[in-house]
């Protein structure tokens, strides 16, 4: 049977495209936000879900932490996608002509130097790039315009006003791969962690050097605030290195009395550097 599985947005997506790249004979169904995406694989609905993490020229997408630290799922595998933003209108827009601009929050940032340029447009966030261009298709305001993927012109019948609006030429989006069960996609050497440090002076530098004694390399590493515990913060980080759980167990098991909290989102294959836009 072919694998269900769960992404944020609708066709012509990014996400989209990308869940397609990553299970091409999958069955791939959208939803309407990260969490509702999440929750079908939880609840048995989808055998995976697909969801951004970070960009390669705006950072961590936030929201996709967030859910996996409550949420009982796992990143069994990563890829990613060359990301080439175009701005969509109807048929007979101008860019001299717009007002307005939808699109996600994140593709609104990896286009900031292009919009900086325009005068008098109102900047608009959204929940979707692809969402945003279909409703510029439904409103056929002239005035209205979305940030969006080739696809999503094609799919929703749009012109492409500019291309490759994107600030960065090798503008690239990663994406985790989630699953109820633990079972990495193909051979894993690569892992993603969340932890809370104590309150005690050198604990992160603690924490990390427990993982570089055990031969893994941290290759990144992002902190966010703790919404109900204000000036602390939540870290997250990916390590390379030999995955097997004994081995990993014991870097975690050292490195367990500095933190507060520590927790394995999972162990899985390193996706493959997409060709430049």
């Amino acid at each position: 049977m072919s694998a269900i599985v769960a992404y944020p947005g609708v066709t012509g997506s990014f996400s989209a495209c990308a869940a397609q790249e990553a299970f091409p004979d999958g069955v791939c169904e959208g939803y309407p936000t990260f969490a509702e995406a999440a929750q079908a694989v939880v609840d048995g609905r989808a055998d995976y879900g697909l969801l951004p993490v970070e960009n390669s020229f705006a950072g961590a997408v936030l929201p996709t932490y967030s859910l996996l630290e409550g949420l009982p799922l796992h990143i069994v595998g990563e890829t990613m996608r060359a990301v080439r933003h175009n701005l969509l209108g109807v048929k007979g827009a101008a860019v001299e002509g717009l007002r307005r601009i939808s699109s996600h929050p994140q593709a609104i940032a990896q286009c900031d130097a292009f919009l900086a340029g325009l005068k008098d447009v109102m900047i608009v966030p959204s929940a979707n790039t692809a969402i945003s261009a279909r409703e510029v298709a439904e409103a056929g305001d002239p005035a209205w315009a979305a940030i969006a993927s080739e696809e999503a012109a094609r799919q929703y019948g749009l012109e492409i006003l500019r291309r490759d609006i994107q600030t960065a030429r090798s503008n690239t989006t990663r994406f985790f791969i989630l699953s109820r069960d633990d079972k990495p996609l193909d051979w894993p050497s690569k892992a993603t962690v969340v932890f809370k440090v104590r309150n005690e002076i050198g604990a992160l530098a603690r924490v990390l050097d427990s993982f570089a004694r055990s031969g893994l390399n941290m290759t990144r590493i992002e902190s966010r605030p703790l919404p109900d515990s204000p000036f602390e913060y939540f870290f997250s980080a990916d390590f390379f290195g030999a995955m097997d759980k004994a081995h990993l167990n014991r870097a975690m098991e050292e490195a367990r009395p500095h933190t507060g909290e520590l927790r394995l989102l999972g162990i899985y294959p390193p996706a493959r550097q997409p060709e430049r836009a």
